[in-house]
């Protein structure tokens, strides 16, 4: 059966050469297929990997679907051998050629993929470094620069992830918005604020309203923070300042494609 495999892999490469990219891809999807049924997923990764690039060199300037397809499906199998970095990679080849396509969508998906792979791989390369594998990359002992780059990068993606998705899920930027609100809101309960009637610990009625009017910058000036509250209220000035064009920005860049 490896002989039959490594014999078509062989025709495969010939016709490559010989510019029979139709031909090849179906040799390499058909060696891939063979591989995912004995569980060997990075082989069958580079198989695919390699349809890909048959049906992006085919289409040249036209359609780039069945290479988009394809690298998906490369970086499915990528994730199955837990190779993240590579899988990271062949997202992020899918996601081109979907927008060269215009196939926004799948571009979208493709994109956070990518993004979410790279991110797993950082945290393995971080916190379990002996289970982590990469075909794009020989084993090596990573010095503490790299350590601190790699570090670094791990809590900026992981934070994109949690505020927006990385750009492609704006509708976490008002899921963490409302909990910074009602974060807010049960510590200003805690302290003390000025009304026009009197010095008060407010109610969480009228804590969630002044937080809303603190987080949008709107700031009437019909309660005001004492104490620590002023603390808290400069804050959350400064997270809604930040948040709401994040907010905007990954609705836009999300919705106008289309």
């Amino acid at each position: 059966m490896t002989d039959d495999i490594k014999s078509i892999e062989k025709e495969a490469h010939r016709l490559l050469e010989e510019k029979e990219y139709q031909k090849a891809a179906g040799l390499f999807y058909q060696v891939a297929d063979t591989y995912i049924k004995g569980r060997q997923y990075q082989q069958a990764a580079l198989c695919l990997a390699q349809a890909a690039g048959c049906w992006a060199l085919k289409a040249g300037e036209k359609s780039f679907y069945n290479a988009a397809a394809m690298y998906e499906k490369a970086a499915k199998q990528a994730e199955s051998a837990r190779d993240f970095e590579y899988a990271s990679l062949l997202h992020k080849h899918a996601a081109v050629c979907y927008e060269r396509d215009l196939e926004y969508l799948g571009f979208s998906e493709c994109f956070y993929r990518s993004k979410e792979c790279y991110r797993t791989f950082l945290k393995k390369s971080l916190f379990h470094a002996h289970k982590s594998k990469s075909l794009t990359r020989p084993s090596q002992n990573p010095s503490l620069k790299d350590l601190t780059r790699k570090f670094i990068s791990w809590c900026f993606l992981t934070f994109s992830w949690i505020l927006w998705g990385y750009g492609e899920r704006p509708q976490r930027t008002i899921i963490f918005g409302c909990l910074l609100i009602l974060g807010f809101a049960l510590l200003y309960t805690c302290g003390f604020v000025m009304t026009r009637e009197a010095v008060v610990r407010p109610k969480l009625p009228e804590a969630l309203y002044f937080s809303v009017v603190t987080f949008t910058t709107v700031g009437y000036g019909d309660i005001v923070p004492l104490g620590l509250n002023k603390a808290f209220a400069v804050l959350e000035a400064f997270g809604g300042v930040f948040i709401t064009p994040v907010f905007i920005t990954g609705l836009f860049r999300k919705y106008l494609r289309f």
